[in-house]
């Protein structure tokens, strides 16, 4: 009742060309169309031999996506959270993951996690995931801070997030042969992406695919 009335006050409209559609966080069907990309990621030897599933992105990073994403973790904009949500729940949708048995976030340390409220990993995939009645478990922790990824060198950024992770002590012996789902927002030189999967893969995981929802990599 509320929503509709909201809705009736303050139409819904598409995040990147502000037609009006049905709901808050929904696209136009056009702007979708252009915008989703679903693409499975070319990766060196290292990350493929770790990601045996691939590591699939949800559309570019650029333009739109981009702002939105920054939107919700640095200015926790609503708007901006059920944009990205819809768009992440699409985009899930044109993945075939049936034999998905667990999925989990790239953890952010946890002075960053009581900063920020929440781990954009998990809360821009949370309605994708319950569509498909699984939930997130917290697999991975991250030992040590590290400085933001975004203004460093491709060695920089490997030598920044090497020995950061580690497995959260209730899941040390429930990870072997299982089939997991490793989420996060952006991949860039995939640094932070191999070092969580190590740490799955040195517990035994039977496969690992990756899903972003934003990349630049082509």
């Amino acid at each position: 009742m509320l929503e509709a009335l909201l809705n009736l006050l303050f139409p819904p409209q598409c995040p990147a060309c502000n037609n009006y559609v049905e709901h808050n966080g929904y696209w136009c069907d056009s702007c979708l169309s252009r915008l989703l990309k679903v693409q499975k990621l070319p990766l060196e030897s290292d990350l493929g031999g770790v990601f045996d599933k691939g590591v699939w992105c949800l559309g570019e990073y650029d333009g739109i996506l981009k702002k939105l994403i920054a939107d919700v973790k640095y200015n926790k904009k609503k708007s901006a959270i059920k944009a990205v949500q819809y768009f992440t729940k699409k985009g899930m949708e044109k993945l075939e993951m049936e034999d998905t048995e667990l999925i989990t976030a790239v953890p952010l340390y946890e002075s960053k996690m009581k900063a920020r409220g929440f781990n954009q990993g998990v809360l821009l995939f949370s309605p994708a995931v319950s569509a498909r009645k699984m939930d997130f478990s917290e697999v991975l922790k991250r030992v040590r801070d590290t400085i933001p990824q975004f203004n460093l060198k491709y060695e920089e950024r490997q030598k920044n997030v090497r020995g950061a992770f580690a497995l959260q002590e209730d899941y040390v012996h429930r990870i072997k042969g299982k089939n997991i789902l490793l989420t996060d927002d952006i991949f860039t030189t995939g640094a932070t992406f191999f070092e969580c999967g190590k740490e799955l893969k040195k517990a035994g995981a039977a496969s690992i695919l990756g899903v972003v929802i934003a990349s630049g990599r082509k």
